[in-house]
């Protein structure tokens, strides 16, 4: 039976066995600390002469960083040291090439990039991936609890759901077809069955654009509701921000302090999140010097301004419909306006999560598809959801890999995914 190296502190006095891969060592003559590493964190393990023999001991010496090993030992707490190490009574290390390329020194993003299959096993790397994966849970279990159903929806489509022009584009079996913008339209489809429903899954842009924002392949968590309007959207996607946050912050501190995050800055202050009107954002944005035309969506950098003055995640509500997605509802009071919504993170980062309440009305849905030139016969199934009894409803979408950004305090996403791909990057 092997301990977990971040249960070692648990087997003080006790023999246990770690097992994992090497990743530094000190030679200090008679005796040799190692760094084994597995999947849950490090531990230091002490190596010497007198308990290992000549041949162990001489293994440990030579055995090339990254090597895996398994290590047998009494659990022991240095006098004066708050964290338990492995002193080795035996210790097996399996071949490996001398050479890992990815050393001490520093190392472009180009290169690290090229070599990311290695560069994940680094500890911040690791961190990085482990908070990830505690966010895909977390997002899964506090839908779950909420009454969602997981509702998968198809990579391959014969349809857009917000545009062409950012679409990759496939030969079906002699037909076109495209991968997956969004969850969305199908997950409408599954309300009327299920009335509250999820998807988490990959989604593909052809944007062409080369920022620390974007990614041309990314997962989102993507729910939808039935009889849900506008405003209790945003309400609910307060408290899935804040619930989300509050089990990555109990699950993770450890991950998150080694990235220098503390854990109470997941934790926002009581009070609900502001909701900021369209027509005030371009009012706030002239104040800071930023001329915003009306009709015209928010640059990043014009949501990095704005949410400077925050100290929690805020919306921006009613956009004008002419730079919102066909499907969105209009405002019954104000046309020219959508019932659409961005959620924002403070502290300069910017958009977090998009949503909406959707069009209910068969004939305004095929006029919003007109409007967008696109072809109603292939939209029918959609419209079909329209003409047999259609409800209210509201939903949105979360980019995993841009809330982890947000979490991990990271410049740039490309470490929030194992490997990202972007306009410029389709391997390894």
């Amino acid at each position: 039976m092997f301990t977990r190296t971040d249960r070692l502190q648990e087997r003080i006095s006790d023999q246990a066995s770690l097992r994992g891969w090497l990743c530094s060592r000190q030679d200090r003559g008679k005796v040799i600390f190692l760094t084994l590493r597995d999947g849950h964190g490090t531990s230091q393990v002490v190596c010497s002469r007198d308990q290992l023999g000549d041949d162990q001991f001489c293994a440990c010496k030579s055995a090339p960083l990254e090597s895996a090993l398994s290590v047998t030992g009494l659990v022991s707490l240095p006098t004066g040291k708050p964290i338990a190490e492995l002193l080795a009574t035996s210790i097996i290390i399996l071949p490996s090439e001398p050479g890992f390329p990815i050393g001490r020194k520093d190392h472009g993003p180009d290169f690290l990039m090229d070599q990311r299959h290695l560069w994940i096993r680094s500890a911040k790397q690791a961190a990085i991936l482990r908070i990830r994966s505690s966010l895909e849970f977390a997002c899964v279990s506090f839908l779950q609890r909420a009454g969602f159903h997981r509702f998968d929806a198809p990579l391959i489509t014969p349809t857009s759901c917000e545009g062409t022009t950012e679409l990759f584009k496939l030969d079906y079996f002699g037909n076109p077809a495209f991968l997956s913008q969004s969850a969305q339209l199908y997950s409408e489809a599954g309300i009327a069955a299920l009335e509250k429903v999820y998807s988490l899954g990959p989604c593909f842009r052809a944007e062409k654009s080369i920022t620390r924002r974007h990614l041309t392949e990314f997962w989102g968590v993507e729910p939808e509701m039935a009889w849900v309007e506008a405003e209790e959207n945003m309400q609910f996607q307060e408290q899935f921000i804040r619930g989300i946050l509050e089990i990555v912050a109990a699950e993770r501190e450890a991950d998150l302090l080694l990235l220098e995050r503390n854990p109470s800055d997941l934790r926002f202050p009581s009070g609900c999140f502001e909701v900021v009107l369209y027509d005030d954002v371009i009012k706030r944005l002239a104040v800071k010097g930023r001329d915003l035309s009306w009709g015209s969506d928010l640059s990043v950098e014009d949501e990095e301004a704005l949410s400077v003055d925050f100290d929690r995640p805020f919306f921006i509500y009613k956009y004008p419909v002419q730079c919102r997605a066909f499907y969105i509802e209009a405002d019954p009071k104000r046309p020219e306006v959508a019932l659409s919504s961005d959620c924002l993170m403070p502290d300069g980062f910017g958009e977090i999560i998009t949503g909406g309440q959707r069009a209910a009305d068969y004939d305004f849905l095929r006029q919003r598809l007109a409007e967008h030139g696109l072809d109603e016969a292939t939209f029918n199934w959609y419209l079909d959801l329209r003409r047999f009894g259609s409800v209210p409803h509201s939903g949105f979408g979360m980019g995993i890999e841009r809330m982890l950004r947000w979490i991990c305090g990271l410049h740039h996403i490309r470490e929030t995914i194992p490997f990202a791909r972007t306009p410029q990057r389709c391997s390894p």
